[in-house]
């Protein structure tokens, strides 16, 4: 199918049956807790009850408190990729998703470099469709690359919106070009971020390929620590996924 002169690559509408895990010639549940380089409090499972099909075309990664014996809480989510399965060079991410609010709550869609275990984080490059945090009332959506000693720089676009990004399904996209990468909500452009306005010794991060990844983490460095007001639990729905290239 051809759009725009974008040519769809592969999709996922996440048709199935209720509580079954999304595509497994697509999707990979990782694994595990350990703060994953941001201090986020929550261990990845792929358990239903953390990753599932809805049964009504919707993949649902919901992240859940529980409260121990000894009064600790304990927070498991999922975060799942398409690494080694679905990867693209130059070409045009989409997501529709309802995205979770609440203090502490970091729900993204994002991309990596398929280079990473070679290179390492941030030289492989990421691209953030979409992060929020809190009330969900702002749309994050970055770039991130190294310099030239690997260290890290990020350039990105925010958006404030009138109506919390909570509320309903949004569709947010990016189109990644070798010079540039053009971020949209609900197909209007909200900003550009262009190898122009890296400075200095920051690197373009973007020759090769990159695979998508669905999320919902809790706590770390950019949203702060959930609170007592923060729902114990709270969920990313994703309606469809597409990838397209260049016609």
């Amino acid at each position: 199918m051809t759009t725009g002169g974008w040519l769809l690559a592969w999709h996922d509408d996440f048709d199935g049956p209720a509580g079954s895990f999304p595509d497994p010639s697509v999707w990979t549940a990782e694994l595990g807790g350990g703060g994953w380089g941001n201090r986020e409090l929550q261990t990845y499972t792929d358990a239903r009850e953390n990753v599932a099909l809805d049964g009504d075309g919707h993949l649902v990664i919901c992240a859940r408190a529980t409260t121990t014996e000894s009064g600790d809480v304990l927070w498991t989510s999922a975060r799942i990729t398409t690494s080694g399965k679905r990867t693209s060079g130059h070409g045009l991410y989409e997501v529709r998703a309802r995205v979770p609010s609440g203090v502490g709550i970091w729900p993204a869609a994002w991309t990596l470099g398929e280079d990473i275990d070679q290179l390492g984080w941030p030289t492989c490059g990421e691209i953030d469709l979409i992060e929020s945090v809190g009330d969900a009332t702002t749309a994050l959506q970055t770039v991130h690359g190294g310099h030239r000693d690997a260290t890290h720089w990020q350039l990105g676009v925010t958006t404030a919106v009138e109506r919390p990004l909570c509320e309903s399904f949004h569709t947010y996209s990016a189109q990644w070009f070798p010079d540039r990468v053009v971020f949209g909500i609900d197909g209007l452009t909200t900003g550009v971020v262009s190898a122009r306005d890296a400075t200095g010794d920051d690197v373009w991060p973007f020759p090769g390929q990159q695979y998508l990844l669905l999320n919902v983490a809790v706590g770390g460095t950019l949203p702060g620590p959930p609170d007592a007001s923060t729902p114990p639990v709270t969920s990313l729905v994703v309606d469809w996924v597409r990838c397209s290239v260049q016609a």
